[in-house]
């Protein structure tokens, strides 16, 4: 028996196989460019989206903070530290027996009200039509088998 032997060729004489051409690559590349600025950018904005939350919580303790000094400064303050800063300002204190006349326009009108002291208006009238005419729609509950 003979056997055949079997030499290697060289690599110019092989067939050609099927070898991706560039202009996929090409694609390939700039697809995955795409991908990337896509990622970069999305980053991006979680980045100032967490710097933006931290600045909005940094104000609220901020806010909290001055109105838990402002509320401490006015539980220390007197009426005696008070009386002579009025006294500058011009200010007296409300004398008891003092009249003060209110024009008719801050004073309440003669309106009918409703039982709960609501003034029943024009609006109220049709509110309560359009309900007897048309009903709300209401969620039902599905019985579940």
């Amino acid at each position: 028996m003979m056997h055949a032997v079997r030499r290697s060729r060289p690599f110019w004489l092989l067939p050609e196989g099927r070898t991706p051409r560039p202009e996929l690559w090409l694609y390939a590349a700039a697809v995955v460019a795409m991908l990337l600025v896509e990622v970069w950018q999305t980053s991006r904005v979680t980045q100032l989206c967490l710097g933006l939350e931290q600045a909005r919580a940094a104000s609220q303790r901020a806010e909290a903070r001055l109105e838990f000094l402002r509320a401490a400064l006015e539980r220390q303050s007197t009426r005696a530290e008070l009386t002579p800063v009025a006294a500058e300002l011009g200010l007296r204190p409300v004398d008891a027996e003092q009249i003060v006349a209110l024009p008719s326009e801050y004073l309440a009108d003669d309106r009918p009200t409703a039982a709960d002291g609501r003034p029943v208006s024009l609006l109220a009238w049709a509110e309560r039509a359009s309900r007897a005419l048309v009903p709300e729609a209401t969620a039902r509950s599905r019985a579940v088998n």
